[in-house]
């Protein structure tokens, strides 16, 4: 008779929360080792929307069925989904004709892409706007809900390395003491994962979104960045610096993120510039190409 895998997943946010759920689903018993410092996912609020490809090949294909795989699962989650919906501007010059492409392919269930034109896109955000694209899979959410169904049991540890030893994955500390073995390790702790699996050129990139407390947005919209609604009030920006990892809010970033709202819809950023912000900041990180990193991993570092 064969051991049940022992399955080790370090991370605790969003991605390690979602994997949790996957071992889950197959019956399998996952063991989550989070520190419990600051996530990415932690927010009031996350956008969850597809990258728009028109190359329309298997990445397209991709993001199109993330999203509605993803919405599928948030939709299950007792109080996670708190908007539907998105518009995207179109902000770029080739930013129509990608839209119109994508909407008239297959990548998406019939109904789910828009074309709208400026008269339409004004009436749904409530101001002038260039023409845009209604994407109905879009979700805003509330992570919190989401990490609490996800993330069940979960240790506290901090895991500074993972290392192949005798057959099997060692995880440690950083003063080296042992924190567990397993047979499958699952790395999801953001931009520390580069220094958890070396050899996959992750980077991590700064982000920081600002919140105001009122009334939230009609729609969630799309522009480089996004206003959307939150709990309480309207979640928009946000910033994308590369190589940076700093945690302090900034006051210069509030700036860059109203700055850009205002280039594509002034009223809203006027509104937001009278009131105070709050900061959320997280740091992501991405691959080069900006693809997901899947599959087995030769047991070399």
């Amino acid at each position: 008779m064969t051991h049940a895998a022992r399955i080790a997943i370090v991370g605790g946010g969003i991605a390690g929360a979602a994997l949790a759920r996957a071992f889950a689903a197959l019956g399998a018993e996952p063991e989550v080792f989070a520190d419990g410092g600051p996530a990415a996912s932690r927010s009031p609020a996350a956008l969850v929307a597809p990258r728009l490809d028109a190359g329309l090949g298997p990445a397209a294909a991709l993001f199109a069925d993330a999203v509605v795989r993803a919405g599928g699962l948030y939709a299950g989650v007792t109080d996670a989904v708190i908007a539907r919906g998105a518009v995207h501007l179109a902000v770029g010059p080739k930013d129509e004709r990608r839209f119109a492409a994508i909407a008239a392919s297959d990548l998406f269930a019939p109904g789910a892409l828009r074309l709208l034109d400026r008269a339409e896109t004004s009436a749904l955000v409530g101001e002038a706007a260039p023409p845009g694209l209604v994407i109905a899979p879009a979700l805003v959410i509330d992570p919190a809900p989401v990490l609490a169904a996800w993330l069940r049991d979960n240790r506290r540890a901090a895991v500074a390395a993972v290392t192949r030893e005798a057959g099997a994955w060692r995880l440690s500390d950083a003063d080296g003491a042992l924190v567990a073995q397993a047979d499958i390790v699952c790395i999801a702790a953001g931009p520390a994962s580069a220094g958890l699996a070396p050899g996959h050129s992750l980077g991590p990139v700064r982000g920081q979104a600002s919140f105001a407390a009122g009334p939230a947005p009609p729609i969630t919209v799309l522009y480089g960045g996004y206003v959307a609604p939150a709990p309480g009030g309207t979640l928009f920006g946000a910033t994308h610096d590369r190589d940076d990892t700093a945690l302090e809010p900034r006051e210069a970033d509030h700036a860059r993120n109203l700055a850009a709202l205002s280039a594509v819809l002034p009223n809203q950023a006027a509104r937001l510039a009278t009131v105070p912000l709050a900061a959320h900041v997280g740091v992501r990180a991405t691959t080069a190409d900006y693809l997901p990193i899947a599959g087995a991993r030769t047991p070399t570092w």
